[in-house]
This record gives structure tokens, sequence and C-alpha cells, in this order.
């Protein structure tokens, strides 16, 4: 092909012009209008025009075609040719077919007619560059579902503009929305059901910097189908606060505990739970027995939920669904309705409850002799709360149980040293809890080093630990936590305080936690074998796993295999990252109107880190994050004082400023 030939081909089914520059071995070297240089196969050339050009008169000589090639592809009557075509043969070459209809086939004739085919193949099929008239069959089905694509298009348009009139609309505009519409994304927020109506919705909520969530959300809020005082964090997570019908049937129907032979009793002894102020979902207890011979039997005593819930009934269904109790600013969700979670179950005071006890004997020097698990029953004679507790344990208040809070942290320190000694790592990191009640909202920080807190995390580990090793010895299918040990062998053995500059380069090295069917160390704990039950009214993965050991001290069949165990397992899993995401965002937005309330005053900030705008920065003692707007050089570890300078709650963005003297 001579040079300065002009051609044309098919890059992405449109046609293309091309200046011939050299031609060697099946291909030519060619300039396109743009400046472009190309490789160019001679079998992808679809048409030769008779015009040459030079490069610098490319652009004009492309210009002048593609005007008479617009001229001849408007007088093109494609039907015409079709029903010329189907008279004529069963297949055609470009050239063919401009003969068939122009009478001649000239480069042009061929160029219109080609841009013609490839912008409605309605009449004709296409194979490269030969051409298929279709039958009158199926003209008619694609006609048929071109027109029903624009009436979905049509549809979608007209939908797309009232969802945008209700996002725009005021309150009192909303009471002529369409019930059906109304019905879709209520449906969709409260059951995940997917529509064409939020497909829709989630192109304007797109367009508008919102998810879809937060937009059916905001048109139910205002159209009244939703309660305004409900929490929106669990909407839009897909949470519904309130139970099923079929649910709370269920939990009026059942039976109210009542004390029996077959478990062993721990009623004459005064139990105890330690737990926050606003629990209402006690999941343990303890009891503390002197022994004769010195020493004591303590009794880590759990909430035994399986004898309230079968596998596989409403009740458990709906536990399985949720996974878990969220604890939210505004109030728990929880994951069992409270006829059960807050009084059936739950080892309140002054009331006989089942248990799943274990029972530890530790003789006078302070070591464990003997550990049991059994079904108990226990009568709770006292709740303190972690701050009650503390005071009896300084000394500041006198009470009954005193004696017995001492035996449990004294011990419980034993036990922290000895998990230490095999390499535990103990970091224990403020908690932020925030509070709503009306339009007051409560900011407090928890310590989790005081002497109660230590004293029940401690024995809750031990109960899992042993939970883990009776397991294991009676080959019971159980699903184990496991965690290998960190590639620094500086964090093990170890108790760090809480330092926000360096937490997330030693998180950084740490062994992910993992499942395994068979019993295996968890070295961040300093354990052989750990599972975890200790929760079963709040967290659906240890019910399942507290079933399984309820169920073998029964000599009852198993409720579940290994596999099943894994599904139920991971399921659970998934729901607890949900419900954690979901806690710190609702935690982070509530804090963040707090602040906002509080933009005039002075708080002090710990520069964590560097970032191209500034500082990262956690205002103390709230541990809440914020980038620090400023050109002064700071080094992570300073202390600075901070004002808010922009507060984005919904969006959790939080940019400070120095506050200047």
């Amino acid at each position: 092909m001579k040079p300065g030939t002009l051609v044309e081909y098919l890059e992405d089914d449109r046609p293309q012009f091309a200046l011939v520059l050299a031609s060697r071995d099946g291909s030519v070297q060619a300039l396109t209008p743009t400046g472009r240089r190309i490789r160019l196969p001679v079998r992808r050339i679809a048409i030769r025009h008779e015009r040459t050009a030079t490069a610098e008169a490319l652009a004009e000589v492309v210009q002048a075609l593609e005007a008479q090639i617009d001229a001849l592809q408007a007088e093109i009557d494609l039907a015409l040719l079709w029903e010329t075509a189907r008279e004529e043969g069963e297949a055609f070459d470009l050239e063919a077919l401009a003969r068939l209809y122009f009478g001649e086939a000239g480069p042009l004739e061929q160029a219109a007619l080609l841009r013609t085919l490839l912008s409605d193949t309605l009449y004709f099929g296409r194979r490269g560059l030969t051409f298929v008239p279709r039958t009158p069959e199926q003209v008619e089905a694609l006609q048929t579902a071109e027109r029903r694509r624009r009436e979905r298009e049509a549809e979608r348009r007209a939908l797309r503009a009232q969802l945008e009139q209700l996002l725009d609309a005021e309150a009192d505009e909303l009471s002529e929305a369409p019930a059906a519409l109304l019905d879709a994304l209520e449906a969709y927020l409260r059951q995940k059901q997917r529509s064409e109506t939020t497909e829709v919705l989630a192109e304007v909520a797109r367009d508008r910097g919102m998810t879809t969530r937060e937009a059916a959300l905001e048109i139910l809020l205002r159209a009244g189908r939703i309660d305004a005082s409900i929490d929106t964090f669990a909407l839009l997570a897909g949470i519904e606060p309130t139970f099923p019908p079929e649910v709370l049937a269920a939990t009026e129907a059942l039976v109210p505990f009542e004390p029996t032979g077959n478990r062993t009793d721990f009623t004459h002894l005064p139990a105890f739970h330690i737990d926050d102020a606003s629990t209402r979902e006690i999941d343990d207890a303890f009891t503390v027995e002197p022994l004769a011979e010195g020493g004591w039997r303590i009794g880590i005593h759990l909430a035994d939920v399986p004898h309230f819930v079968a596998p596989d009934d409403v009740l458990d269904r709906e536990a399985r669904r949720r996974g878990l109790t969220r604890y939210l600013p505004t109030g728990s969700i929880p994951m069992l309705p409270e006829r059960l979670s807050h009084d059936l179950a739950s080892l309140r005071p002054d009331a006989i409850r089942p248990t799943l006890s274990v029972v530890v004997t530790v003789d006078a020097s302070e070591q464990i002799r003997d550990v049991q698990l059994v079904r108990g029953q226990i009568r709770v004679a006292h709740g303190f709360t972690y701050e009650t507790a503390d005071a009896v344990l300084s000394g500041e208040t006198p009470h009954e149980l005193a004696e017995a809070l001492q035996v449990l942290a004294r011990l419980s320190q034993t036990l922290t040293e000895a998990r230490l000694a095999r390499g535990a790592l103990l970091i224990r990191r403020p908690e932020l809890k925030v509070q709503v009640d009306g339009d007051t909202i409560t900011l407090k920080v928890i310590d989790p080093d005081t002497p109660a807190r230590r004293m029940v995390s401690e024995w809750m580990i031990l109960a899992n630990a042993e939970a883990a090793r009776w397991a294991a010895e009676n080959e019971l299918p159980m699903i184990y936590r496991v965690q290998d040990p960190p590639d620094n062998p500086e964090l093990q053995g170890r108790k760090l305080d809480y330092d926000p500059v360096l937490l997330a380069s030693r998180l950084r090295g740490l062994r992910r936690t993992r499942f395994s069917t068979h019993p295996q160390p968890h070295a961040g704990l300093g354990l052989e074998a750990y599972v975890q039950i200790t929760s079963p009214i709040r967290r659906y993965a240890d019910l399942a796993l507290q079933r399984q050991i309820v169920a073998a001290l029964a000599n009852a069949p198993l409720p579940y295999d290994t596999t099943r165990l894994f599904e139920v397992l991971a399921t659970a899993e998934a729901a607890e990252r949900e419900a954690r995401a979901l806690e710190q965002q609702a935690t982070r937005y509530w804090a963040l109107v707090w602040l906002e309330r509080h933009a005039e005053q002075t708080f002090e900030a710990i520069v964590v880190a560097r970032r191209p705008a500034g500082y990262l920065v956690e205002l103390q003692p709230y541990g809440l994050r914020g980038l620090l707007a400023t050109a002064d050089a700071l080094t992570p570890g300073d202390r600075v004082a901070v004002r808010p300078e922009a507060i984005d709650p919904r969006r959790g963005r939080l940019r400070l400023q120095r506050a200047r003297s």
C-alpha cells in the first residue's frame, strides 16, 4: 500500500481515519488525524479512499471527507436496503451492499453505509465486515425490546425526578408521596430488599454525596414512615430495634426456670455480679466459698441461655440473624428480647437462674488444684457496679462480701502474672462511652485498668481457657481462637500503658486471631487453648459454643458438628465486625455533636503523626482523633492546646486549630 493512501479502520466499532506512512510485512505504519502513530494490520483496514494526503494536510482532508460522508449517510434508508437485501442473498460484504443501494461502491458510499450499519443494528447482523439481513421475526423482536428499553428509561427518569423531589420537599409536602414507593424504601431499609426504586435512589444519592440508605432514611423520616426517635444508625445498618411478633410471642411463652435436682446447687452461696450500672444482660456472676482445709472454691457462673433457646427455634434464628447486642449511644439493641435477655436468663439479683458454671478449686498457697464444668443453679444476692466494687476493694465502702471480692482480686493478680510469664501481652486502652438521653449528651472515659475491671476480665479469661481445655480433653467438636506469637519478642510477656503514638506500630507487630478446629496456643493471652463462651446473652458465637458444652454435660446429642460450627461462627464474626464499625461510627458522631456544642472550649491534644495538611492529633482524655491544620513544627508526642475549627458529625470529620492564648 502506497504511502499517502488514506484508509479507514475500526476501533471499538467506530470508523477511524489514518494516513499510510509505510507498508511492510502485512501491516502499515500510519498517522491518525490527532497525530498518533500506529501500527495497523492490513486485515483491519475496512476502506481505502481514492484521495491521498500529506501529514500536514491530513486533518483538513479528513474534515472534507467526513462532510461528504455525512451527506451520503443522510440519504440512506436502511429499511429499504434490508427489504432489497433479503431478496438478493443471505450475506453481503460492505462493497456488495453499497452497490446494491447506491448502484456504485466507491469509498465514500462504503464509508457512509458502514457508519449507518454500525449505528443501527436493527436490520442487519454483523460478523466482522460481513452483514446478514435479519429475519422479520428477529427485527420485530428487536423493535419490541428497544421499545421496552425506552419505556423503562422513561420510567427511570420519572422515578429519578420523583425521588429528587421527595428529597427536596418539605415534610408537609410528602403526604402525597406514593405509598408503593415508600413501601419499597422501607423494605430496603428494614429488610435490605433491593428494587428498581433503590437502584435509581442509589444514583440520586451518589450525586448528592449520600449513601443509598441515608437517602432512603431521609425520605422515610420526613414522610413520617419512621419514628424520628429511633436510632438512625441502627436503621442505616439494617438493624430493627424491635422484634417480629412471632419472636415476641415465643418469648412470652417461655417458662421461667425452676430449681432442679439435675443441677449442681449453688443457691446456698451468696452469688454476686459486677457490671456497668446500665447493664441489664447479666451474663456472669461469682461465688467464693472458703474451704475447711484452706483455700477457696471459686464459682464462675455463666447464664445458661441454651436452657431457653433451642437450636433453630424462632428465638435462635432471630439471635443468629442479629449476631449480637449492639450498644449505641442512644441505647442498646439486644440480640434476644428483653423478657429473656433482661429477666429469665439474666443473672439479676433475687432470682434463681440456671448456669453453666466453671468451678475452680484453689488451695491455701493460691494454686489451682482442680477445675470442673457443671450445669448449675444460683441465686444472685448482690449486684455491684465496677465503681462500687472498687470502693469495696479499696476499703472505702464496707460490705459483707468484701472478703470474697478481696479473694477474687488477689487471685486474679496471680492469674495475670502467670499469663504474662507465658508471653501474654496486656494493652488496656481507655474507652470513650457516649450516652444520649433526649437532648443531653454525656461523655465518659472508662479506664479498663481499675481493680474491679481487671479482676472480672481475668476470671472471664480463665473460664474461657478452662472451657477450651475441657472441650479438648473430651474431644468435643469446638472452634478455638488461635493467635501465633508476634515477630517481635519485645511484645511478649509485657503490660504496656496506652500510648496513642506507639499503639499503631505495636498492633502491626501482632498476628491476627484465627479460628481452628484443634486446640492451639493463643499467644496474646498466654494460653494453651482458648474459646469464648462467657457472653451468651449478647453474643451468638458464645451462645453456640456454650450450647455445645451444655449438651455434652447433659449427655445429650451435640447440636453441631465442626463444619456447622464454622459456619455459625463465621456468620457471627461478620456480624460482630459490622457491629463494631456501627458502634464506632455512632460513638464518633455523637461525640462530635457534643464537641460542636463545646466548640468555644480549649482542649489538650497529643500529636500522633504528621499528615500532608498538618498533624493527626488525639483529644485528651476522649481519644477523639482529628486533623490539626498548622504550619508549626511539631513532633509526635507533643501536647498542644487546640480548638475545633470545622466539625462534620455525619461524615465523622474533625478539623482543629491551635488555641492561642
